[in-house]
């Protein structure tokens, strides 16, 4: 067992303490990108068990498969393993069912009240408790654990910080490589090596490298497009530490700019998005930062070509609450983390986005990605 989050889960007993729910279950298979919650209540991945809090007791406790039981005991906050599926010697609970639903009924009252967050998991698996525990019995929290996780923990915030070093140090050693002739996917792929190698443990499934005119295209993939001399080359990188994520981008040119209002729209990218950051404190609406941003983007005549929010909020996903529009009256507090990242995008011309990473602070705000923002030719 390693060390537990403990403000985490003073937090989760006080907000679900007195609401009937005797227990709260995380559950997912990794394959499926389901294991947010697996993280969340147990501190590391656990494929094909169940996590669960005992409310009452305010205990943690997990019906881990045979075969999950080595890495839940050296990894997890767990206070009891219990084992299906087969038997282990040593500090854990070996159960006489050999499946997950026989070896819930085994360990847990089936007239309990069951807390899950419904968007975290199949609907098939959301079936299956309500055949053990009965429909009624079997409550949706997804929209109270998003609520907690919006503030980020001491313990989330340093591998927070970790995730936004390397995804720093992932762009800038692809921006080092540039050279005319590269490809974007040569340029991802050594950002991506670089970046597990820098101690990153997921890189996300994609990253873009936009050069040239597909710079104008927010979502590009890395391609087979080669870098020619005036381009520019939006490097948007996410990574993971611990399960935790980092996301950031930041617009380079190649030898020189080759479309003279290119430097027009970086300059007031970049205004926009410092802009947006100054104001970044508690009490402020998420959608004032969206609005400050754009307002800059919109007096330069560039407005109908921002069309994206401002940012959003970022953790164990990359993309969580709140989200930085004009429809989102989200009030910043401390332990929020958010992304700040205006972008202009003209088709035929190119495009500019700058992103950072900010920790809301009780005084203010900390920016956590820390690359250079000023225009750069390489």
């Amino acid at each position: 067992m390693v060390d537990k989050d403990l403000e985490r889960f003073d937090r989760l007993f006080q907000r679900f303490s007195g609401t009937g729910i005797d227990y709260i279950f995380g559950y997912g298979e990794t394959d499926r990108g389901q294991e947010t919650y697996i993280r969340y209540l147990s501190g590391t991945l656990i494929d094909y068990s169940l996590i669960v809090v005992d409310v009452k007791r305010e205990e943690l406790f997990g019906i881990v498969n045979v075969m999950e039981g080595e890495r839940a005991h050296k990894y997890s906050w767990l206070d009891k393993i219990y084992i299906y599926g087969g038997s282990l010697e040593g500090d854990y609970i070996n159960l006489k069912s050999r499946n997950l639903v026989d070896s819930i009924k085994e360990v847990i009252d089936v007239e309990s009240k069951i807390g899950i967050a419904f968007n975290s998991v199949s609907a098939s698996f959301i079936k299956t408790l309500e055949s053990i525990f009965s429909k009624d019995n079997v409550v949706d929290i997804s929209s109270e654990l998003m609520d907690l996780r919006l503030r980020k923990t001491r313990y989330e915030v340093e591998r927070i910080k970790k995730a936004a070093e390397i995804v720093d140090y992932g762009i800038y050693e692809s921006s080092k490589k540039v050279v005319e002739g590269i490809t974007e996917k040569e340029l991802a792929l050594h950002g991506m090596c670089e970046m597990y190698r820098a101690g990153a443990d997921k890189v996300y499934d994609y990253l873009i490298v936009a050069s040239g005119d597909a710079s104008a295209n927010p979502h590009w993939r890395a391609s087979e497009n080669t870098i020619k001399v005036g381009d520019p080359i939006v490097f948007d990188y996410v990574a993971a530490y611990n399960g935790y994520y980092g996301d950031e981008t930041r617009t380079v040119f190649f030898k020189r700019i080759y479309k003279g209002e290119l430097r027009k729209i970086y300059e007031t990218v970049l205004d926009a998005q410092v802009s947006a950051i100054d104001i970044i404190e508690p009490g402020v609406k998420a959608s004032d930062v969206d609005k400050k941003a754009r307002s800059i983007i919109e007096s330069a005549g560039y407005g109908k070509y921002f069309i994206h929010s401002t940012g959003h909020g970022v953790g164990l996903e990359i993309h969580e609450k709140p989200r930085l529009s004009k429809n989102d009256d989200t009030v910043l507090d401390e332990g929020f983390v958010i992304t700040v990242e205006p972008g202009i995008y003209i088709p035929g011309l190119g495009g500019v986005r700058i992103e950072d990473m900010v920790l809301v602070t009780s005084d203010g705000h900390r920016v956590l990605t820390r690359l250079n923002k000023a225009l750069t030719i390489l």
